[in-house]
């Protein structure tokens, strides 16, 4: 499956030491110049072998998109759209919202943790989503939180 993926979703991940979870649940994952950039390239930090960096061919649909989203979002879609990715990893409302009218299977961090505890590579939902909260301050809903811990089996 390919998935490529926003800075959000990298960094949350990175956060509590579990990228390793986004290689076993999708082999590799792509990411635009704009995320290396967000997420590596200002800690000057490499990248992890699994995830390649892909260059945006087309600029017309990033133009589009940069009027509403930000960097990282716009090259994400519009990476997606170009390559006919099978799923993006986006957690930005807005940027979900425009993924889905274009047509994009949209996954989020929650989405992402969920699948991992359904493939038993996280023993609890409710501890990586703490540990990524008091980390990097990952904003969540109370009833988000909730409803993401009902589904995990963990409310």
């Amino acid at each position: 499956m390919i998935i490529i993926a926003d800075s959000s979703v990298i960094i949350a991940f990175q956060a509590v030491d579990r990228l390793d979870v986004l290689h076993s649940l999708f082999g590799e994952v792509i990411i635009p110049n704009a995320v290396y950039q967000e997420v590596f390239a200002i800690e000057k930090k490499k990248a992890p072998a699994f995830i390649k960096i892909a260059k945006l061919k087309n600029r017309e649909v990033f133009n589009t998109l940069f009027l509403q989203l930000g960097a990282g979002e716009s090259e994400v879609i519009a990476l997606a759209l170009e390559k006919k990715t099978d799923k993006v990893a986006i957690d930005d409302k807005l940027a979900r919202r425009t993924a889905e009218k274009l047509g994009l299977k949209i996954i989020g961090t929650v989405g992402i943790l969920l699948l991992a505890k359904e493939k038993k590579l996280v023993p609890t939902v409710k501890g990586v989503l703490n540990a990524m909260m008091k980390k990097i301050s990952f904003r969540l809903s109370d009833a988000v939180v909730e409803k993401t811990l009902k589904a995990a089996g963990e409310a």
